[in-house]
This record gives structure tokens, C-alpha cells and sequence, in this order.
């Protein structure tokens, strides 16, 4: 290995034969590469023979062809009850509501600027109650307060 002084300093260079040596086995692997490539392009695909296929349905060894598993023609959808129709019109009216007060709810929220009323009187049912107000259990030190500690430092 040869040393050359570079703006950067020294730094050790191979040999010019070993440079000129990878160069070329390089090269000879790219043109080889090409050569593969515009061969398989060129290559005519062996697309199967469909003609042949046809002299197989008469031969003794074949088997003919089925599903594994049998499946059951589609059937209709039983039909609707009375019993069925008369909570389906309960719960469509609970929908209704439901969606009147979701409605209702929005429009409060898109006007923040008119003060039109209280989103949490909207959405609460009749039987929910608020809940209690919380005291906490002892009050805060006021600041500037020692406050007594386990801890020694």
C-alpha cells in the first residue's frame, strides 16, 4: 500500500493494480448482468398447451374434480313477528328521542357564542342525579407554611 498526502492529511491508498483489478471485475459482472437480462427478455415463455389438455378427460387415471365440503343452498330470512314489530316501533321512538337530543346537543355546542343553554341539562336523563359536591377531607395549608415531613432533608 502507497501513502498520499491529501488536503486532509495522509491516508493509505491500494495499488493501482488492485484498483484497476476490482475495476474490471466490476465491470465484467454489470455486462454479464445485461446479458442475462436482454436474454430473459427475449426468451419466448412456454405458455401451456391447452390442446393437450383435452386428451386427459378420457384416460382411466384421472379424478374428476369436487368440493370438499358440501354447502347448503342460501335460505330466506324468517319473517318478522308481531312481538317483533311492536319493540321495533319502541325502539325506533327511543331512537327518535335519542336522536332529537343528540340534535339538540349539537346545536348547543355550535352556538359558544349564545349563551342558549346547559349541555349537561341536555344530555341527562330524568333519572340521573348530579353528583354531590366533594369537600375535601382536611383544608390546604396556606403558602409560605412549614409543612411537616419524614423526610430529614
Amino acid at each position: 500500500m502507497a501513502s498520499a498526502w491529501t488536503e486532509n492529511g495522509p491516508i493509505a491508498l491500494p495499488s493501482r493494480s488492485l484498483t484497476y483489478g476490482a475495476g474490471i471485475v466490476i465491470l465484467i459482472f454489470a455486462v454479464a448482468g445485461v446479458g442475462m437480462g436482454l436474454q430473459a427478455s427475449f426468451r419466448r415463455g412456454s405458455a401451456p398447451d391447452m390442446a393437450a389438455g383435452a386428451g386427459l378427460a378420457g384416460k382411466d387415471d384421472t379424478i374428476a374434480a369436487r368440493p370438499i365440503v358440501d354447502l347448503a343452498p342460501p335460505t330466506a330470512a324468517p319473517e318478522a313477528d308481531k312481538a317483533d314489530a311492536d319493540t321495533s316501533d319502541e325502539d325506533a321512538a327511543k331512537a327518535d328521542a335519542l336522536a332529537a337530543q343528540t340534535a339538540e346537543a349539537q346545536a348547543i355546542q355550535a352556538k359558544t357564542s349564545k349563551p342558549g343553554g346547559d349541555i349537561d341539562a341536555v344530555m341527562a336523563s330524568p333519572s340521573e342525579k348530579p353528583p354531590a359536591p366533594t369537600k375535601p377531607a382536611a383544608d390546604e395549608a396556606p403558602p409560605g407554611t412549614p409543612v411537616k415531613s419524614d423526610v430529614p432533608f
